[in-house]
């Protein structure tokens, strides 16, 4: 039994209340157990159970702590030592703060869901967790949390096994924004930074510890604090991501008194950001005279939108959104799914990815000599995502969870290694 889970997106939380309690770990052990059983019951041997953590397990970029550090002591600077120190620092805060589940994930799984075998832990680094492989501080800190065999050499940041039929990564390389490698697909080209790091910090991760630091804002009620608080947290979990700028023009039309704060807040970290020696180096980079709408113009265009707020009312922005959705719409991933075959091993059959946090099942091709089916699945995420609304501009909000289990044949009694997917929902707020 194989079994996927990613994007579970651990953080301290000092930029948002997002973790998965360790209930929910609990429920799914649980229904992996009851699967076993009933397998047991039909006459198949379980020998193996492998769990793989296919990336952005734990996110360190997510988090105000950068916000206590020199520039060139971030993820994006220079200083080497301070940033693998303060990496630790979040990455142990991270612990402390889900210490209930990382203990669970840690312990014998064997003897406490009754399964039968110890399962394997498999981990596979995604881009919120590139850090984690960077430095071999980390990657003992995950092996030890995971139940990892430790090594000090680098994770794999792919994952394969023909038994199954399976060939999986965490999917961001083909972000063009939090993917800065070659297709060569070497340590060196993970361990560049790409533009979505420092867009999830000094970006998504500052725009409300900047706005509660205002004035006006700390005259307000406290709940009315801790509202204003935990909708621009969510802001990184509004799908699709085509939608974020709908959102923020949301929040400032619940928050219409406080429309000027928000713009000057916004103006002021998109400022902050774009003089970055990092990001003006990144526009140089990828500013192609030769390509119409390049990264550097996509980003730029982004930035330029939220700018706007000052300019335009909300009426007269809509129309601008709606025609830049279109260039952020396109499934990168799925493209590159049906590409993913050409190196593989023809045994394969099914290509897994995380990151786009959108469970899918997609049905790519039929070989007919010798038949073949090739399908292509995404682990979603187990984070609350917001949805935008079909009409007008809101946004309704519910948790995630979703794994994949791939069987071999014979332990379903099949001619080919079947699989099944669960994703559940839950609306509590």
């Amino acid at each position: 039994m194989l079994i996927f889970i990613s994007d579970l997106h651990f953080v301290d939380g000092t930029a948002g209340e997002h973790n998965v309690p360790a209930s929910g770990f609990r429920l799914f052990l649980e229904s992996i157990a009851a699967k076993c059983d009933w397998l047991k019951r039909k006459g198949r041997k379980i020998e193996e159970i492998k769990i793989v953590f296919l990336g952005d397990i734990f996110d360190l970029l997510r988090t105000e702590r950068w916000f206590e550090y020199p520039i060139n002591e971030r993820p994006w600077g220079n200083n080497e030592k301070k940033i693998e120190a303060h990496a630790n620092t979040i990455f142990d805060a991270i612990i402390k703060k889900n210490q209930a589940t990382f203990d669970l994930l840690s312990s014998n799984l064997k003897d406490e869901f009754k399964l039968p075998v110890e399962p394997q832990r498999i981990y596979v680094p995604g881009n919120h967790d590139r850090l984690c492989d960077k430095y071999e501080s980390l990657r003992d800190k995950v092996c030890n949390w995971l139940k990892i065999a430790t090594h000090s050499n680098p994770f794999n940041h792919s994952f394969q096994d023909i038994d199954y039929g399976v060939f999986a990564r965490h999917g961001h390389e083909y972000d063009k924004f939090n993917y800065e490698g070659g297709i060569s697909y070497k340590y060196e080209d993970y361990m560049r930074v790409p533009i979505g790091d420092p867009i999830t910090t000094e970006l998504v991760a500052k725009l409300p510890y900047k706005l509660m630091q205002r004035d006006e804002i700390k005259k307000l009620p406290e709940v009315e604090q801790d509202a204003l608080k935990r909708n621009f947290q969510e802001i990184e979990n509004v799908r699709p991501f085509s939608a974020t700028l709908e959102w923020l023009l949301y929040q400032v039309k619940k928050n219409l008194s406080l429309k000027e704060v928000i713009e000057d807040v916004v103006d002021e970290i998109i400022k902050e950001f774009n003089q970055l020696e990092f990001v003006k180096k990144w526009y140089k980079h990828h500013d192609k005279w030769y390509e119409f709408w390049d990264e550097a113009d996509q980003i730029q265009s982004f930035l330029y939108l939220l700018e706007k707020f000052k300019v335009f009312s909300l009426e007269k922005i809509m129309p601008l959104l709606q025609r830049a959705k279109k260039y952020f719409e396109r499934d990168e991933l799925l493209e590159a799914s049906l590409k993913e075959y050409t190196h593989l091993d023809n045994r394969i059959r099914y290509v897994v990815y995380g990151h786009t946090h959108i469970p899918v099942q997609v049905a790519l091709r039929v070989i007919e000599s010798p038949y073949q089916e090739h399908v292509y699945l995404n682990t979603g995420t187990w984070r609350t995502r917001y949805h935008k609304c079909k009409e007008g501009m809101g946004f309704i909000g519910w948790k995630n969870l979703t794994y994949v289990i791939f069987y071999r044949k014979e332990e379903r009694k099949s001619d080919f290694p079947p699989f099944e997917t669960w994703t559940g929902a839950l609306k509590t707020v």
